[in-house]
């Protein structure tokens, strides 16, 4: 308002964001009476020519009084819910930021621009009232924000950039702030109060500028500086270049600019300053998530989301004016387009990581595909044999995929291997890789890899359901597929170098020419007297226990049921098959684990296994040992080394010999033990040089070699095609003390 020269108060504007446009209050007006006094007496208009927080107006109009009451109209949104909206943002940021990265200087400064920011809406309601100390309050806030946000940036680019900028300039800005608000003391003093205001606002608003103008010029200086390089600090100073132009160009440009030098905004500054958010709420994030040199994509993909949700937004706004045409203004339009741009922004910038962290309720199939995906993953770097790809990792496919059964398939030049799992058939398996035909109407043929000497496919079932896979079942088990293949490439390279090792230690001389291949026979042995344990008591435990109880189950059926003659003899012969098979197993469980070899040493136990497959074997078997107690002083190692050897020679003799009669006997000589094998078989003719590939014979023969070189020993081979064959291995004299 206005004063006249008759001393009279004269309405001259109506807050535009205020509670007056609901009064019947018009410009011209003249002030008669507040709240019973004299419109000069009223504190707000002695101190800034307003009329705040006034219950009661009279007016004169045309020469008639009118009496407006204030009571039952509210102020608008702008007023009262803008500002503590913004105020709890602002607290809510500044405590994230605080206790997310309170170590960090740059941090915390940011800290200090969101809490002057949330006090400048704080203070915005009590300023709007006419309180002195809420206009003060502001006008120092709005002068120190840009020297506040320029601080922080000296400090974040020195802590994340490594630049050294000048900290001098701060203290000329710091200088001027002071300068202006010694005379806001004025605003204590309502006689001299509003001689002051009127200068006060643009003083306010001039310091502000030269604050955000210093601020630009900083980071324009820096952005030219480093725009050519392509490093991580380059890529901050352009996404803080623009974040900064992004959020105080509509506060300047449109609200602060024009009321300096047109004396009215041409966007009432409670609008435009919601973009000042935009500079701190960017880093804030970007802080937090740890992307914080990555801002130049999470900025591209924020705009991008935002460009995204303008149509849907518009089309909102559209409706909404279509339906509420009589009740709807411009600023509810705008209104409601600003938040559905922001709500739908959100949505999809927040749609993956929405998807996944719900992914569990809204995709549950994928979601358990990609938990089995990571689990096989893991399990495939601990497979080191093919004999693992069963237990790790065929059994995970079967009950991921809700298969009947699943097999990998080998296929080398001359021969076949299958690793199977749950109900699948091994025969049909088998001829269809021995054919090569992989089409099957009941089974899916995968080719996982194919090379020169091997290829290997995975063969699957049908679903439980008797339903074909779905797509996103078959792009996970092409991602499978993927990673077994490398496994598998990895499994063949380690058993060609398996080979070629044993193959190479075998042909040493001696150990005084051989000493650094010691280590590695010796580890050989080890990790094979493991695996031998390891499936002997595999077996015992599950297959031998799974015979007991099934023989016994038929015992069981034998005596509680009346049977004929002829179904009895049946039954009985099913229970003594078992029982072969069972013996069988256990036989086999010795061979790998030979546990007597502990309790009545090396003789014996080579005597009870010549008369246990004396029986069985195509030929007539003689064992002796003379003179040789002296071996069971041997440590068990050596003695274990032994009994390999006999346990391969007698292999052969079964595999290759085709002989009547083979004879192994055990002599001590001099300085030495001697172990001769003779047979009456075919023989061989010795070859010079064979090219040992896997699964080739001739590896027992290697193995043997390596154990007598190992023992220190020597071993010559008489064999002629028709002739039969004859071994001499000679060990020498050890003595082990033992406690």
């Amino acid at each position: 308002m206005i004063k006249d020269e008759n001393n009279q108060y004269i309405i001259r504007k109506l807050d535009t964001d205020s509670a007056s446009l609901n009064l019947n209050l018009q410009v011209g007006d003249i002030i008669k009476e507040v709240d019973g006094q004299d419109p000069g007496d009223y504190i707000t208009v002695k101190k800034w020519r307003a009329i705040e927080q006034a219950e009661r107006i009279v007016v004169s109009r045309n020469g008639e009084q009118i009496e407006v009451l204030t009571k039952k109209i509210s102020s608008t949104a702008s007023t009262g819910f803008f500002p503590v909206l913004g105020e709890i943002l602002c607290l809510i940021f500044a405590s994230m930021i605080y206790l997310k990265v309170r170590n960090s200087l740059s941090g915390r400064f940011l800290s200090l621009v969101f809490l002057n920011i949330g006090f400048i809406f704080a203070s915005l309601g009590a300023s709007v009232r006419g309180d002195s100390l809420g206009k003060l309050f502001i006008n120092v806030l709005m002068m120190t924000l840009p020297i506040l946000f320029l601080y922080f940036l000296v400090v974040f680019l020195k802590e994340r950039g490594s630049i050294q900028p000048p900290k001098r300039f701060l203290n000329y800005l710091y200088g001027i702030v002071l300068i202006v608000l010694l005379p806001h003391v004025t605003y204590l003093i309502p006689p001299w109060t509003y001689y002051y205001y009127q200068f006060a606002t643009n003083l306010v608003i001039s310091v502000f500028l030269i604050g955000l103008f210093a601020t630009f010029s900083f980071l324009t200086f820096y952005y030219f500086k480093y725009r050519k390089e392509r490093s991580n600090l380059s890529a901050i100073i352009k996404t803080v270049w623009w974040s900064l132009n992004i959020s105080f160009f509509p506060f300047a440009c449109f609200s602060f600019i024009p009321r300096l030098f047109l004396g009215y905004e041409w966007v009432n500054p409670y609008y435009s300053s919601w973009f000042v958010l935009f500079f701190p709420i960017s880093f804030a994030y970007l802080i937090i998530s740890k992307q914080l040199y990555d801002i130049d994509i999470v900025l591209r993909r924020v705009v991008f989301t935002i460009l995204l949700s303008i149509v849907p937004s518009i089309a909102i706004a559209a409706l909404n004016l279509v339906i509420f045409q009589s009740e709807t203004s411009v600023t509810h339009i705008l209104l409601s387009f600003i938040f559905s741009v922001v709500i739908i922004s959100s949505v999809l910038y927040s749609y993956e990581y929405l998807t996944t962290k719900l992914q569990k309720i809204m995709f549950p199939r994928k979601y358990h595909l990609q938990n089995a995906l990571k689990n096989i993953a893991t399990k495939l770097r601990s497979i080191s044999s093919f004999r693992e790809l069963k237990d790790i990792i065929l059994v995970d496919m079967v009950n991921t995929l809700e298969v009947f059964g699943a097999a990998i398939v080998f296929k080398y030049n001359d021969s076949v291997e299958t690793v199977i799992t749950g109900d699948i058939q091994s025969d049909e398996v088998e001829r269809m890789a021995a054919s090569g035909a992989w089409d099957h109407p009941s089974y899916s043929c995968i080719e996982i890899n194919r090379h020169e000497e091997y290829s290997s496919y995975l063969i699957i079932t049908r679903k439980r359901t008797n339903t074909l896979l779905g797509q996103e079942e078959l792009q996970w088990l092409n991602l499978i597929i993927s990673y077994l293949a490398v496994s598998l490439e990895n499994l063949h390279l380690i058993g060609k170098l398996n080979v070629r090792l044993q193959h190479l230690a075998s042909q040493m001389p001696n150990e005084q020419v051989a000493q650094d291949f010691m280590w590695f026979r010796k580890l050989m042995f080890e990790l094979q007297e493991t695996e031998r344990r390891r499936i002997a008591t595999d077996l015992h435990d599950t297959t031998l226990q799974d015979l007991f109880f099934l023989k016994k189950r038929f015992a069981a059926i034998l005596n509680s049921y009346p049977f004929q003659a002829e179904e009895l003899e049946k039954m009985s012969g099913i229970i003594d098959y078992v029982e072969i098979i069972n013996t069988n197993l256990r036989q086999s469980c010795f061979e790998l684990n030979p546990h007597l070899l502990h309790e009545i040493g090396l003789i014996q136990t080579v005597t009870k296994v010549v008369e246990q497959e004396g029986a069985l074997l195509p030929f007539h078997l003689e064992f002796s040992a003379q003179g040789a107690e002296m071996i069971e002083f041997w440590d068990m190692e050596t003695k274990r080394h032994v009994f390999r050897i006999i346990q391969e020679l007698l292999n052969n003799a079964k595999k290759h010999s085709e002989a009547s009669k083979v004879s192994i006997r055990i002599t001590k000589e001099a300085d030495s033990f001697r172990l001769l094998y003779e047979d009456d078989g075919i023989g061989f003719t010795p070859k010079s040089e064979v090219e040992k590939q896997i699964g080739a014979s001739g590896m027992g023969m290697e193995q043997m070699k390596s154990r007598v070189l190992h023992l220190n020993g020597h071993l010559e081979v008489a064999a002629n095609r028709g002739t039969g064959m004859t071994v001499w291995i000679t060990l020498p004299l050890r003595r082990v003390l033992t406690a």
